[in-house]
């Protein structure tokens, strides 16, 4: 006697993207929850604009522009690379170090679910931290329409994209936490100071210019100040930008090679 054959239940998988939400909301509460981040994502530019930005906020650097005119471009600049150059690579590092990726791995899911949910939690944060400068800044000098011209917004969400992949490399690298985090302050006060837009560089030597006129930073924040402004961007600046996106590729290609090393 043949007997009846039994099919057992099957277990159906939550679609994708609930999976996402919750790993997004994982993911943001353990950013939230590191001072770091926060510290680096807002308090920063906040020093930056109150130390600086405020006291010579209404020079006019030429042309009816304002000196705070001329730091809006960076200030928002700021948030995204110190959170993107420093936060992210410090907080990878440590999933990294502690085996908390390789547990990732074994799960029945593609490894972009967790870049996607890592990555957005990283842009709540920023644009949080837009929000808040933005708003002072608007409430105490006020804001040029430009802040809302689609190409200056474009450019924006391009250099949020361009420290993405530097962050992500500099967080794959196969180092510890401590050498993650002295590598990636290095790479951003680097790049921050050397692009001008704390402080002015006409007062060092002529040489360092020169170096630092290559600084990717310099030329993000560069064609930014003159979107903003309303003002010319040379074509020096222009081609110069477009240089810095091969650069992009290639930390982004670097990065996943060495994610995927670990």
């Amino acid at each position: 006697m043949i007997e009846p054959v039994v099919a057992l239940p099957t277990r159906e998988h939550p679609p994708v993207s609930r999976i996402m939400w919750v790993w997004f909301q994982q993911e943001l509460r353990l950013l939230v929850r590191e001072p770091v981040a926060v510290f680096f994502s807002l308090a920063f530019p906040l020093v930056i604009y109150v130390f600086i930005g405020i006291p010579y906020a209404n020079i006019e650097v030429g042309g009816g522009i304002r000196f705070i005119d001329t730091m809006v471009p960076g200030l928002i600049g700021t948030v995204g690379s110190n959170l993107l150059l420093m936060g992210m690579p410090i907080y990878l590092s440590e999933l990294r170090t502690r085996g908390v990726t390789k547990r990732y791995r074994t799960l029945p899911l593609p490894g972009w679910v967790f870049a996607v949910a890592v990555l957005a939690a990283m842009m709540v944060l920023v644009v949080f931290s837009y929000a808040v400068v933005l708003t002072l800044v608007g409430i105490r000098h006020g804001l040029l329409a430009q802040i809302a011209n689609p190409l200056f917004v474009i450019l924006n969400i391009a250099l949020l994209a361009w420290l993405s992949c530097l962050g992500f490399m500099l967080g794959a690298l196969p180092l510890s936490t401590r050498t993650t985090q002295a590598l990636s302050a290095v790479v951003f006060f680097v790049m921050f100071f050397g692009s001008g837009a704390a402080t002015p560089l006409e007062g060092l030597p002529q040489i360092l210019r020169d170096v630092l006129a290559w600084n990717p930073l310099k030329q993000w924040f560069d064609v930014l100040i003159g979107m903003y402004t309303n003002q010319p961007v040379a074509a020096e600046a222009w081609w110069k930008l477009v240089l810095a996106i091969p650069l992009a590729l290639v930390t982004a290609v670097l990065g996943l090679r060495f994610w995927r090393k670990d």
